[in-house]
């Protein structure tokens, strides 16, 4: 009667397998209670060996697990306490040597600089001084040198030197009370200025009267002073003036050379008068570029260059006015703008008798006419006398072309120099 009553008692219940089926972690209560069967409770009993086994599994490795976490634990510990002492121990250390070192250190510190910036102002101390010893043997030496001995070149040496004084050092307070002396009682700046003025007007004298010598040695002399006294631009204007007179006695020498009818002969006398002016100037400009550039620097060729093309404007108009006057420029220009062509006229009228036209001097028509007879009032300008014109022209600009070329070229080059 009860086995009817339970007829899965083959290990069949499907409640007890539900019931154990729901997980692992399933009660074994849950499990047992459900069982219908003695099959029933022995596969609960089975199932809940196993999970005991696999627990007991789980829980020695993760008992191993553990003593291997608490060895790690120990380790820690110990680096920790080793960390300890060791930060107490550079504690120790910063509070009592580093703490000594740095403000010694800092103490070093302020010393050295203390003493670059004594050091440095004694250095600047020593080179006031210098530079006012400098400065009073340059004062002591000029006055010396324009004394009795008058040694130009030295005082102007001297006058170069104390120019690379600096200006604060030779008007300052120092130098007026240290340099002056009995021989030499004024400021030093009053006591230069003084030289560089007098030695200013000698140069220009004895240039000026070197340049009326002809003497070329003393000229060069002169010449090579200016610029340590601190006066270039006088040396390269007296120097300008002195070329330019030498240029206008040659231009007037060449023009005076024509006189007594040279120039009448000669097709190209005004032409080589130009030519020659050029020539002259471009000599001057290249031979004594050089000494200029030598003595007043790189580039200042360009102020005498500037100052000969005046006086080559000047002696070249004077040429060119002498040439149109005995040439008759203006009469020869009128007469070719007043001719009246009368051949090449009669070329386009109506046949005429021969008799009744008077060719022009030197006209075509005259050649094979029976007719000689001129009309003083059809004289005209010999083509002879144009082409020797034109000749002459062509001559003085071709020269002024080159001449103008060379002249740019140098002055191309002082302008560079000039901006370096």
């Amino acid at each position: 009667m009860a086995h009817n009553q339970h007829p899965h008692t083959d290990g069949t219940n499907s409640e007890f397998y539900r019931a154990h089926n729901n997980g692992k972690d399933a009660l074994p209560q849950f499990v047992i209670s459900k069982a219908s069967s003695l099959h029933d409770i022995e596969r609960a009993l089975t199932d809940l060996d196993a999970r005991e086994a696999s627990n007991a599994d789980r829980l020695e490795r993760i008992l191993a697990a553990q003593k291997e976490m608490y060895r790690e634990i120990g380790r820690l510990d110990l680096l920790r306490a080793t960390i300890g002492s060791q930060a107490v121990s550079t504690r120790n250390i910063s509070n009592t040597v580093l703490s000594d070192a740095a403000v010694t250190a800092t103490r070093i510190a302020a010393a050295v600089n203390k003493l670059d910036t004594e050091q440095a102002r004694v250095k600047a101390t020593l080179a006031i001084v210098e530079q006012v010893s400098e400065l009073k043997a340059c004062v002591l030496g000029v006055a010396g040198s324009m004394g009795a001995p008058q040694d130009w070149e030295t005082a102007a040496a001297y006058l170069n030197r104390a120019s690379k004084i600096p200006t604060e050092i030779v008007n300052g307070s120092f130098a007026e009370e240290n340099v002056p002396t009995a021989d030499v009682p004024d400021p030093p700046r009053v006591t230069l200025s003084n030289a560089s003025e007098s030695l200013q007007g000698l140069f220009i004298r004895e240039f000026g009267k070197a340049a009326q010598d002809g003497n070329s040695a003393k000229v060069t002399r002169f010449f090579k002073l200016f610029p340590l006294i601190g006066k270039p631009e006088v040396g390269l204007d007296v120097y300008g003036r002195y070329v330019c007179q030498g240029v206008a006695i040659r231009a007037r020498e060449n023009l005076n050379a024509g006189t007594g009818g040279a120039q009448t002969k000669d097709s190209l006398f005004y032409a080589n008068a130009l030519t020659k002016l050029f020539e002259h100037i471009a000599q001057i400009v290249e031979h004594h570029g050089a000494l200029v550039e030598l003595h007043y620097g790189a580039g200042h060729m360009i102020k005498v260059i500037e100052r000969l093309q005046l006086e080559a404007d000047v002696q070249g108009g004077i040429i060119l006015d002498t040439w149109s006057d005995d040439r008759a420029i203006d009469r020869k220009t009128t007469d070719i703008k007043s001719y009246a062509f009368t051949f090449l006229v009669q070329s386009f009228l109506p046949s005429q008798p021969a008799r009744s036209v008077t060719p022009r001097a030197g006209s075509p028509a005259a050649k094979g006419s029976s007719a000689e007879t001129k009309s003083p009032g059809d004289e005209g300008v010999e083509i002879k006398t144009i082409a020797e014109l034109l000749s002459e022209i062509t001559l003085m600009l071709a020269r002024w072309s080159l001449y103008s070329k060379f002249l740019a070229s140098k002055c191309r080059v002082c302008y560079v120099l000039l901006s370096d």
